[in-house]
């Protein structure tokens, strides 16, 4: 089975112009080096006692999981960023790369209490895809629904063949 990010849709063209098993090869160690850090904490907690907890404020940057599918008018990139407004997302083709940048903001007043643990992501992200000469990079739109950013990378229309008549002289 191929990787998510490596199918053509039987359209023989991909999404990417760049190696697209290098954009995964990134989330993989990024989720590797998340699954050793989580083990590690478990690991102290166990030494110290059941009744100690830590908060892990190690991250200050965050990165939204996408997912990125083919329609046959189009491809859609859907990026999860749950808690983040319309306005704290930038959305830019620059050179034939779409870049995604945007902020998610601790917003918590919680006076006297403490928390016993922290799992949610804070910070500035950027992410940022090579377009394929596929993409009309004019119509691209995006939208923003129950924190799940859609973005829409419609296709070039496909020229119609012409037969072209050869005129006598």
């Amino acid at each position: 089975m191929e990787p998510p990010g490596d199918r053509t849709g039987g359209s023989g063209f991909r999404i990417f112009r760049s190696n697209p098993t290098a954009l995964i090869a990134m989330p993989k160690q990024h989720r590797l080096l998340s699954e050793l850090t989580s083990i590690e904490q478990q690991l102290s907690q166990l030494v110290r006692g059941p009744n100690v907890f830590t908060v892990d404020q190690s991250n200050a940057t965050w990165s939204p999981p996408v997912d990125i599918y083919e329609t046959p008018e189009s491809f859609i990139l859907t990026a999860e960023v749950p808690g983040v407004k319309t306005g704290e997302i930038d959305i830019k083709v620059i050179n034939g790369n779409l870049i995604l940048r945007g902020e998610r903001r601790w917003e918590s007043d919680v006076h006297g209490e403490h928390f016993h643990r922290l799992e949610s992501a804070y910070g500035k992200f950027e992410r940022s895809f090579s377009l394929s000469e596929q993409i009309d990079a004019e119509r691209i739109s995006a939208e923003l629904e129950h924190g799940v950013l859609k973005v829409i990378l419609p296709k070039r229309l496909k020229a119609e063949s012409k037969q072209i008549e050869i005129n006598d002289e």
